[in-house]
């Protein structure tokens, strides 16, 4: 019976962590710095039906060429968080009520050229008056993070996208698209990838898959990338898939990369 009951907490805790972002809605959820600015705003709203009390700190990571983040004991001599000051730290926040987070920079001088970055990181803390039902009590802490960049002496990303190959999802047996993209210079590209589809038979570009706010940062050279199509679109004749990495935000006006990847019949009967 106690084992039951710790898998029932433990499962609840997954389900709970999975809901952060349902009670808590934070804008924007990236933020990047020119180098002439000094401060940078967060707007936090508790959407829940309970008042909830919230921290603010700062958490370090590092970015994986497949996607996600490492979390990292301790600052590196790329972090932002050093020369930043945020405030409030923490806030308790009534159902519906929203709060202005404000982070404060404070570059040293002769700051060298290159990009900095911490990630703002929102925690949910356990109400106080939340009894456990029974002796064994989990305390959670939900939290969610944002990243923070700071560009000195910016310059546009460089990237090429270096393969591309149609596969089949293992798990649902659909055809996906697996991309290999490789940045190149100091500074982090933001966009979307998309895929557009041209039959033999059309010259209409139909668009079958995308995924947003894609960020290759400094420390990944190549990032590994899986494109899901659409739901409702299918890969069922020979053709071509064109794929483009264009800019979102500061980079709106750039379109980082381009690819062309032939759809023969073979490759359709994966």
């Amino acid at each position: 019976m106690l084992k039951k009951i710790i898998f029932m907490l433990l499962l609840g805790c997954v389900l709970l962590s999975q809901s952060v972002m349902a009670n808590l809605l934070i804008s924007p959820t990236r933020i990047s710095i020119d180098e002439r600015e000094r401060t940078a705003k967060v707007t936090v709203i508790n959407t829940s039906k309970e008042t909830k009390t919230y921290r603010v700190i700062w958490s370090e990571k590092q970015s994986t060429p497949t996607g996600g983040y490492l979390t990292l004991p301790t600052t590196t001599e790329t972090s932002l968080s050093p020369m930043t000051r945020i405030s409030p730290k923490q806030m308790q926040l009534a159902p519906g009520e929203k709060q202005t987070v404000k982070v404060a920079i404070r570059k040293p001088k002769g700051l060298a050229s290159g990009e900095y970055r911490s990630h703002l990181l929102f925690q949910a803390l356990p109400n106080e008056s939340t009894k456990a039902a029974s002796s064994i009590k989990i305390n959670m802490i939900m939290s969610y993070s944002i990243p923070v960049v700071l560009r000195v002496n910016r310059e546009s990303p460089v990237v090429a996208i270096e393969r591309a190959q149609l596969a089949k999802n293992q798990n649902n047996q659909r055809l996906e698209f697996a991309l290999t993209l490789k940045r190149e210079t100091a500074f982090s590209s933001y966009g979307k990838l998309t895929a557009y589809f041209k039959s033999d038979t059309s010259a209409a570009l139909e668009k079958i898959a995308e995924i947003g706010n894609l960020s290759i940062y400094p420390e990944v050279k190549k990032a590994d990338v899986t494109l899901s199509l659409f739901n409702g679109k299918n890969l069922n004749k020979p053709g071509t898939v064109i794929f483009k990495y264009t800019g979102e935000d500061e980079y709106s006006d750039i379109n980082f990369a381009e690819y062309t990847l032939p759809i023969t019949t073979s490759m359709l009967k994966l």
